[in-house]
């Protein structure tokens, strides 16, 4: 089954006409503001005919000197914070500055069920709606110009429908997108998010699973070749030593293979046929 929906709306009605007096001035309309996921969203190329690769690194703001690594990458790729992190605002602002996307990396409950593994104040199962919701909110407002936001861990919070269904109304609320992780493959979080009407997608290959620098490798290939067959892809990897070294050598060379390397909103758009405002189609 495909998953990826088909005319998602971009959350904006036309204003409707106005009704004027036959002898009275015209009176200016004001503009309707643009949804937050594509207010924040950095311009991607025309593909020209190209397969599309989107790589998001996540588990941002605390792991160093990972993080300023991973900004530091040829653009734009989506990078991932976690809610908790110090300086967010200086450093998103670094990022943003080199081209990247903001996304919010929200930790969620785990089969580990640790705050080691997930981080302090996750999306639990066992929790009431008015706390996870406070939580999530929390989380949002904690992490500038984010178009969106992606699950950290979750292999048991992404599995839950009320859970997801309350992700998916805030996410909606605040005009993101989702992007699912992935973690688990039982995961109901791209489902809540298309019921909701959430731009969204999910994960295509996870880059670093394995911390080998030739698993590293054969997982790139693999993203190529995703890529090739279908138009676009979204890999996610994180900031540790031996993917670094593997996307600094091999983002670089992309368009010489005959690649577009874009921005995550620019695949939700495409995944969810929706034209984004001043760009081309492709």
């Amino acid at each position: 089954m495909n998953l990826h929906r088909r005319a998602v709306l971009t959350g904006l009605l036309a204003a409707p006409a106005l009704i004027r007096h036959a002898h009275a001035a015209p009176q200016p309309v004001a503009a309707v503001q643009q949804p937050r996921w594509q207010r924040f969203a950095v311009p991607a190329p025309a593909t020209n005919g190209r397969p599309a690769i989107t790589i998001v690194v996540d588990d941002l703001g605390v792991m160093h000197p990972g993080t300023p690594r991973a900004v530091a990458l040829p653009g734009p790729v989506t990078l991932a914070w976690f809610p908790f992190a110090r300086n967010l605002a200086e450093q998103v602002g670094a990022a943003t500055e080199r081209g990247h996307e903001t996304l919010l990396h929200m930790p969620m409950q785990a089969f580990g069920n640790s705050i080691a593994w997930t981080g302090p104040d996750p999306l639990r199962i066992d929790l009431s709606a008015e706390e996870n919701l406070r939580r999530l909110v929390a989380a949002i407002d904690a992490v500038p110009d984010t178009v969106g936001l992606n699950n950290h861990m979750g292999s048991v919070a992404t599995r839950d429908v009320a859970l997801m269904d309350l992700v998916a109304q805030e996410v909606r609320r605040r005009d993101m997108l989702l992007l699912d992780s992935l973690t688990i493959g039982h995961s109901v979080a791209y489902r809540s998010a298309m019921q909701a009407g959430v731009p969204a997608t999910s994960r295509d290959v996870f880059i670093d699973n394995v911390a080998d620098p030739g698993a590293i490798w054969g997982q790139l290939e693999l993203t190529e070749r995703i890529a090739r067959q279908t138009g676009h892809v979204v890999a996610i990897g994180h900031p540790r030593p031996h993917t670094l070294d593997a996307l600094e050598a091999w983002l670089p060379g992309l368009a010489a293979k005959g690649f577009v390397l874009w921005p995550l909103s620019a695949t939700v758009a495409a995944r969810n046929e929706v034209v984004m405002p001043g760009v081309a189609a492709a």
